[in-house]
């Protein structure tokens, strides 16, 4: 009986384990993967600007130190009251998080530019830093020395900076993620309720194959 029916129907199993192996790869390739935010861009939104700047220990900094890595970029002041303390806070999750996925400083690095060269000198910046569980393996806080200049770099990152008449600044506060290749690919905007610091990393995994 059981040959007679292998006999009959060998085409119609043939044909259903055909049809479950697709759906199984197809299955796979959907979940199975790491599959980007709805965040993250097809198309770059924009070119990173190259810079050279000066780290937290007195020492330059090139963009071209972070070729080949995906960069999270963050434009700030750290005298800022404001959204800048809590976006700051925000990325020491999305580096603890960077870290549990195995990603923080051999794959992606976190990049704070500072546009306030004159109270955020090296060492106010590590002092900052420090304080913000920063891991500067791979958490990178950066300054210059031309307040102009600075402004100028973030608006070529489509950030805007505006000095007050207190001394302090308005600006744009995004979090832009850059691939490998320089191209911003989003900017993460730190004040949505929906943004969660896990889904950064997701978009950062994603890239990190490409």
């Amino acid at each position: 009986m059981a040959g007679g029916f292998w006999a009959k129907n060998w085409f119609k199993v043939g044909i259903t384990v055909v049809l479950l192996a697709i759906i199984a790869s197809f299955a796979y390739k959907l979940y199975g993967q790491e599959q980007a935010s709805a965040y993250l861009k097809d198309k770059p939104v924009g070119t990173a600007a190259p810079f050279e700047l000066t780290d937290t220990e007195g020492k330059k900094v090139s963009s071209s130190d972070f070729d080949n890595k995906v960069k999270l970029v963050y434009f700030f002041f750290a005298s800022c009251p404001d959204v800048c303390p809590i976006t700051t806070n925000f990325l020491s999750k999305v580096q603890d998080e960077m870290k549990a996925q195995k990603v923080f400083a051999d794959k992606a690095d976190i990049v704070s530019i500072s546009f306030d060269p004159a109270r955020d000198t090296p060492a106010a910046l590590k002092e900052y830093a420090i304080r913000n569980r920063a891991d500067f393996t791979g958490w990178k806080f950066l300054t210059g020395t031309d307040e102009q200049a600075m402004a100028q770099l973030a608006k070529k990152y489509l950030v805007g900076v505006t000095k007050d008449n207190t001394g302090n600044f308005t600006h744009t506060n995004v979090i832009l993620l850059v691939d490998k290749k320089g191209q911003i690919r989003t900017y993460y905007n730190p004040g949505r309720p929906d943004l969660d610091y896990k889904t950064i990393v997701k978009d950062i995994k994603s890239l990190s194959k490409e």
